[in-house]
């Protein structure tokens, strides 16, 4: 779906801003999670393992594989056309839906509208004026100044 570069540098900014993890810990919602952000669900085997349980690498790629295919398709579905978007918007927007979800991304509904008008810097300022913003620390402040950076494709 999107060119390798863009899902390297997306991986590159969410193990930066999740972590990558090696075994089970609590994150700080008191969740079972591993690797690069990823909450254990009921469908993960690792459901019933206790904190500190060490996880390869190979399903931390695994994961992430799946949880970052989620996140596309979350931010294709929230954002009209989503591909024709700059890959710098792209990347700020698959980097909420991984982080958010597309329910609760959703909700930013005047973000939304912006990023669908190509006006990138009052998207910017919408995230700015969210709770999210202040409860992810620098990686809000980054997303934010990436966005407010993108220039609509024949600007």
């Amino acid at each position: 779906m999107l060119p390798p570069n863009l899902i390297e540098q997306i991986k590159e900014d969410l193990v930066r801003h999740e972590g990558y993890v090696t075994e089970i810990y609590l994150d700080s919602e008191n969740l079972p999670t591993f690797g690069i952000g990823h909450l254990v669900t009921e469908n993960d085997m690792e459901h019933t393992w206790p904190v500190g349980t060490p996880v390869t690498d190979e399903r931390i790629l695994q994961v992430f594989h799946d949880d970052c295919n989620a996140a596309c398709t979350d931010a294709s579905a929230l954002f009209l056309n989503f591909s024709s978007h700059p890959e710098d918007v792209q990347r700020v927007l698959v980097n909420m839906a991984f982080n958010l979800g597309r329910s609760r991304l959703g909700k930013f509904k005047n973000m939304i509208r912006y990023v669908n008008e190509g006006n990138y810097l009052m998207a910017a300022n919408e995230m700015v004026n969210s709770k999210w913003y202040n409860q992810v620390g620098r990686r809000s402040q980054e997303l934010v100044d990436i966005m407010k950076e993108a220039k609509p494709f024949g600007a």
